[in-house]
Formats: C-alpha cells, structure tokens, sequence
C-alpha cells in the first residue's frame, strides 16, 4: 500500500500551528499615540455667574494636545487630554465651548442611534465655540489648577 504524499498528512497540523500562531502574534500592542505629561485641571464653566451645564469645553495649548470636558448639571468640568479627567497640559490655553445636551441613558447613542440632543437652557454667543474667536484663555499651571472659573459674557447689542 502506498503511504501517499506526506504533505496531505501534515497539512491539517500545520495549518492548525499557523492559525493559532497568528491569534498569539495578533495579541495587544503598545498605544499608538504619545501620552503627554498633564496636570490636574477642574473647575466651573457659566454664564451670567451660573453654571452652564451640557457645554463642551476645549482648552488649545500652543502646540500641543487639547483637553476636553463636558460640564455636568452644576457647571463642574473635569478635563482630560490622553484620558478622561487626567488633566491639562502646563500653559495657556485658548478656550472653546459648544452646547452638546444632557448625556443620553440610551447604550446605543453615538453607535447606532444618533439623536439631536433638546435645545440648550441658555443661548451663547457663537465666537465661544471657536478659540480664536471666544477671547477666554486659561493658565495650567504646574501643579495644575483645580479650581479654573471660566466665565461667558453675554453678547452685546
């Protein structure tokens, strides 16, 4: 009887120690972006002396990454830069805020449902939400900061 050809018997091993093997080389890998040395950077964002609730806020340091918060019902923001609330780079920072609504209780929000959120309590001015234009600007200092006021003025006219 002959024995056939051995390829045939291997294959099926073989293809099993390259599949499993290319699961292991496929395992997590290191961030792919720098983390930035950041300081604690907490506050309260309003308008007219009250907090202004729902709004995202960006700092823009000059020439490196942004922090963003979103101030919760009592106007507090907390902001992060690699991570949610790790804090602000040291410096000044141009300041932009948008309104984004209320967080949504629905799990499928911003995946597979996307909803426009209710109109805002309080109307801003556009400039705020551009930082060239909104004329705030905030200092982190080393060591952080964790009591910012960032305060909006209404428009005039």
């Amino acid at each position: 009887m002959a024995e056939g050809n051995p390829w045939r018997r291997c294959a099926p091993t073989l293809c099993a120690v390259l599949f499993i093997a290319g699961i292991v080389g496929c395992g997590p890998t290191a961030p792919t972006g720098d983390v930035v040395e950041t300081e604690p950077a907490r506050g309260v964002l309003s308008f007219r002396g009250q907090p202004l609730k729902y709004h995202q806020v960006t700092l823009m340091p000059n020439g490196d990454r942004p922090a963003v918060a979103v101030s919760g019902e009592d106007g507090t923001v907390e902001f992060g830069t690699n991570e949610p609330g790790d804090g602000a780079v040291p410096g000044t920072h141009k300041v932009a805020v948008t309104y984004v609504g209320p967080p949504s209780d629905n799990p499928e929000e911003g995946v597979t449902v996307f909803s426009e959120p209710p109109p805002p309590e309080v109307e801003i001015d556009r400039k705020y939400a551009n930082p060239e234009t909104s004329g705030l600007t905030v200092t982190i200092p080393e060591g952080g900061d964790i009591d910012l006021k960032i305060e909006l003025e209404p428009t005039n006219g």
